[in-house]
Order: structure tokens, then C-alpha cells, then sequence
């Protein structure tokens, strides 16, 4: 499975199965509170923003 990001935008490419199962992983990466915080670990936009690489 590749995995782009371009512009702030995620594009997956891979088998359906992959797919299916980054999202998920994504999704629950979200979901995990910090025990300091009490807020969500991380957005999708936080997630993209992280690993935007400067040219």
C-alpha cells in the first residue's frame, strides 16, 4: 500500500483490504485522549499537517 501526501491531502492507494485497515488505524489514533489534555491525540488535519515535508 502507498500512502501520498500532497498538498494536505491523503490519497491511499492499495488493495481494498489496506485501505480499510489504514483508515482504521487512522481512525483510532484519533480517537486516544492524552491523560494531560483530555482532548483527542491527533485530527486527520494535525496528522497531515505533521507530516508535510518542506521542499
Amino acid at each position: 500500500m502507498k500512502q501520498y501526501i500532497v498538498n494536505g491531502q491523503l490519497t491511499l492507494v492499495g488493495k481494498a483490504w489496506e485501505i480499510r485497515h489504514q483508515l482504521k488505524l487512522l481512525s483510532k489514533s484519533g480517537t486516544k485522549f492524552t491523560a494531560a489534555h483530555g482532548r483527542p491525540a491527533h485530527t486527520l488535519s494535525e496528522y497531515l499537517q505533521s507530516s508535510v515535508r518542506p521542499t
